[in-house]
């Protein structure tokens, strides 16, 4: 009589389906996203399975992030599968425009130039990309209004206005 001894080897990989991909707007206030729901991938095996994972990062910055499940099974044979995780900034900066501003025309013109505006108050929860004004180079006599735009990285946008009065306060001459 004798022994044989018979190994069985599970040389056979799990099988792996990563949930949709995932698209979320950005936390109130901040510039990431967290508490993100990813779902639940689709695994199998043909023993069994021992662990599923994925290297998602707590909080989800903007733009877009892939996020990697792996399957492993008892015998330590693994798979893996890829989501897009995609999160989008549609908060609107903030700006509040300079104090309006009072001034007279220039010597011996029935205009206003070198008017200096001052500088508007912006916030984003992202990042600040511009901010412009529709100031004319020359202001005329009378109200003029200037529209000041602030635009952040994700093209969301916010304006105010700012009033610019030019009085001439220059007599005129007579000669006789």
């Amino acid at each position: 009589a004798c022994t044989q001894e018979v190994t069985v080897t599970d040389n056979e990989d799990p099988t792996i389906t990563c949930p949709a991909d995932v698209a979320v707007n950005t936390d109130n206030g901040e510039c990431f996203a967290s508490g993100v729901v990813l779902g639940t991938p689709v695994t199998d095996d043909n023993c069994s399975v021992a662990s599923v994972s994925n290297d998602a990062p707590a909080q989800f910055n903007t733009g877009t992030t892939t996020v990697t499940w792996t399957v492993v099974d008892a015998s330590g044979n693994e798979a893996a599968c890829t989501q897009q995780v995609t999160v989008t900034d549609i908060e609107d900066p903030t700006i509040t425009c300079p104090a309006d501003v009072a001034v007279n025309t220039d010597n011996g013109e029935c205009f206003a130039t070198g008017v200096v505006l001052g500088t508007p108050v912006t916030d984003d929860n992202c990042a600040i990309a511009s901010v412009t004004n529709d100031a004319p180079a020359q202001f005329n006599i009378g109200t003029t209004i200037v529209t000041w735009t602030v635009t952040d990285a994700s093209g969301n946008e916010a304006d105010c206005t700012q009033e610019v009065t030019v009085t001439d306060n220059e007599d005129p001459t007579i000669t006789c």
